[in-house]
């Protein structure tokens, strides 16, 4: 069974229609969805997460609806696109928050927020707030908020938008990692 199946999956916003029943489907490891902007990517993220409602056609993840299993999405780690970063908060703070949120107890979340930042390579600056930190350091940030749960399935969306070229290799060796 694929991990992600789209069968006829469409989806408009007002007159532009960012997806035009569409069909795919996306095994287990890690896979890139790549096209120019506007070709749907990160709306397609979003249906297979259950955060939007497709206009037809439909978004599976392991057979099943997301939007109709909240179970899910407690398995399931994402990175947005945007920044969304509490700049006033700590790296430390802010993923130690949001492993509670996910379900762990404050300690366990507070250890695995410390760990995290150390597999991200953050560790040093874990107390500063984002607000201070680089393009690259907040990448990291998210890649760490995603994984922090220890989910079963991670969504990037654009993980290396912003990166230098060294940058970029460094991140998509995390994500190999």
């Amino acid at each position: 069974m694929a991990l992600l199946h789209a069968r006829d999956l469409t989806k408009n916003y007002g007159s532009v229609r960012a997806l035009d029943a569409v069909t795919f489907e996306i095994d287990e490891g890690i896979t890139g969805l790549l096209g120019s902007n506007g070709a749907g990517k990160t709306t397609s993220l979003k249906l297979f997460m259950g955060l939007i409602q497709p206009d037809g056609g439909s978004a599976e993840v392991l057979g099943h609806d997301p939007r109709v299993s909240p179970e899910f999405r407690a398995r399931v780690g994402y990175s947005p696109e945007h920044d969304c970063l509490p700049a006033r908060v700590s790296a430390a703070e802010f993923l130690a928050y949001m492993a509670e949120v996910s379900g762990l107890p404050r300690t366990a979340a507070r250890l695995r927020a410390s760990d995290m930042l150390r597999h991200v390579g953050l560790f040093e600056e874990r107390y500063r707030p984002i607000g201070t930190y680089s393009t690259g350091m907040k990448q990291r940030v998210k890649l760490g908020q995603a994984l922090v749960h220890d989910p079963a399935y991670v969504f990037l969306d654009e993980p290396t938008a912003g990166l230098d070229p060294v940058g970029r290799e460094e991140m998509l060796a995390l994500v190999r990692k």
